[in-house]
């Protein structure tokens, strides 16, 4: 096995492609000059606040993974302002969206309107740009999973230890960033069966993947434990399970006397008391995250009254982190049904046409951003910038209609492919391609659906990486009607 850059370096640099790099330098210059000239300071939402705090301080652990605040931190090494941040992020999304669009134009050979089209949707499409302007990990997460993905098409086709290891190391960055990484490795997996290499590398790049992710949730687990005292790895995960388990309660009932565990059981009763007696009223027609942030969630008020409570805030909130995921996953158990058609089947619907949220509006409407953040960056003023509401309409709607498009075109694409027996036509590397990135979307939509509200973020990277084999797909299968015809 041997790694040899030197003819796909040809490929990218050949006069034909060379237009594609310098067009893609181009558009990146131009477009963040633009962006910067809209919007001087770039759009912050609740979740950028407890990532700056985490940097300003240099937090081991706090609400959500820190990797996100440990990119900042080396950031403003580079720059004391938000532009390198910004600009990071948004180069980093250009390179893994041009590595996907050599690596598939080098792998599967696209005509010139689909390559074209393709490198409109990658490059040269504006929400890429704009959704880079957030203080957010989604960013550099939906960039890495590419990137990562992309590494996998090479590991399946021409596998090197280079490739391997950069596959592990940018799975290690992603499980930094964002928990729901913890599914990659089985994709990972799919990738090493189908590669063609000896069965030892590829026990040795399924168990480096799955070893990257353990390590980090014992080193997590170790620092939570000593920082709050609470042996956990993610305490938010057991808020999340608690939350999406209240959406029972809201049209089902659970006998407190069935729960053998004391404290689940404790709870429960705390909270049907308070849905039987509190005039709040809950959103009740979607699922949703409601009941981990509202201030008068019943998870909030019983921080208050729970007997193990302790002074500080983020202490208490981690150590009911355990007791919040044994109290979800019982009633979920108990109700599994109930589970399904209050959670469950809401979500998957919202999966389709998931919301914006936080991409709806620029700094989500506010006018100003907090102190600290205007200290942590030198802004002049804490005020924000003009919010432009018709440019993000145009850029960030036809996104949304996109990923609804895809989640059309690519299920009903790849059942035709494969059920007219058009695959034993084509490459078997796009096969395996094929068939590892519909793992990965059916994965990566029953985790969220199961377990998270759906929103859009969540998705960009599957709207990314959808491009290219949806194209291929029509390409393929349009080529072939025609030779039949």
């Amino acid at each position: 096995m041997s790694f040899q850059p030197s003819p796909f370096l040809k490929y990218i640099t050949s006069k034909e492609n060379k237009i594609w790099l310098q067009l893609t330098a181009l558009i990146g210059i131009v477009s963040f000059i633009v962006l910067r000239l809209l919007y001087s300071m770039p759009s912050y939402y609740s979740d950028s606040f407890t990532w700056i705090g985490a940097a300003k301080t240099l937090q081991p652990i706090t609400f959500r993974p820190v990797g996100y605040s440990k990119l900042i931190v080396f950031f403003r090494y580079l720059s004391t302002s938000d532009i390198a941040l910004i600009a990071g992020q948004y180069v980093c999304n250009l390179m893994a969206n041009l590595l996907l669009f050599f690596t598939v134009s080098w792998f599967f050979p696209l005509k010139k309107v689909f390559k074209v089209l393709l490198f409109v949707l990658l490059i040269a499409n504006p929400f890429y740009l704009f959704y880079s302007n957030y203080v957010s990990s989604d960013a550099f997460f939906n960039c890495f999973t590419v990137a990562w993905f992309t590494s996998l098409i090479w590991i399946m086709n021409k596998p090197s230890w280079p490739v391997m290891i950069s596959q592990v190391v940018l799975l290690a960055g992603l499980f930094a960033l964002r928990y729901n990484a913890l599914i990659f490795p089985a994709i990972t997996t799919i990738a090493f069966l189908l590669s063609k290499q000896s069965l030892l590398n590829k026990a040795v790049g399924i168990a480096g993947s799955f070893a990257v992710i353990i390590s980090i949730v014992v080193y997590t687990t170790y620092k939570t434990k000593v920082f709050t005292g609470t042996k956990t790895f993610s305490a938010f995960s057991g808020w999340q399970l608690a939350n999406d388990a209240l959406h029972i309660l809201r049209h089902d009932k659970v006998d407190p006397t069935t729960i053998e565990d004391k404290e689940v059981r404790d709870l429960l009763k705390f909270t049907v008391h308070f849905f039987d007696t509190t005039k709040q009223t809950f959103p009740d027609t979607a699922a949703t995250a409601f009941y981990m942030w509202y201030p008068e969630s019943p998870l909030k008020e019983y921080m208050k009254v729970y007997p193990k409570r302790m002074k500080p805030y983020f202490g208490t909130w981690n150590a009911l982190g355990p007791l919040y995921s044994k109290f979800g996953s019982t009633l979920i158990l108990q109700k599994p049904f109930s589970y399904l058609q209050h959670f469950v089947w809401l979500n998957a619907k919202a999966y389709f046409f998931p919301k914006m949220e936080i991409y709806e509006t620029y700094m989500e409407g506010r006018d100003t951003i907090p102190p600290f953040v205007k200290k942590y960056y030198k802004y002049k003023s804490n005020k924000a910038p003009s919010h432009h509401p018709a440019v993000y309409a145009g850029v960030f709607t036809p996104a949304q209609y996109l990923f609804i498009l895809m989640n059309l075109l690519f299920p009903a694409l790849s059942i035709y492919y494969f059920l007219s027996g058009k695959y034993r036509e084509q490459p078997v590397l796009f096969n395996h391609t094929l068939l590892c990135f519909g793992a990965f979307y059916m994965v990566n939509f029953f985790f969220i659906v199961l377990l998270a509200p759906t929103v859009f973020r969540y998705h960009v990277f599957i709207l990314t990486l959808s491009f290219p084999v949806v194209l291929y797909l029509i390409q393929q299968i349009f080529r072939a009607r025609r030779t039949i015809s």
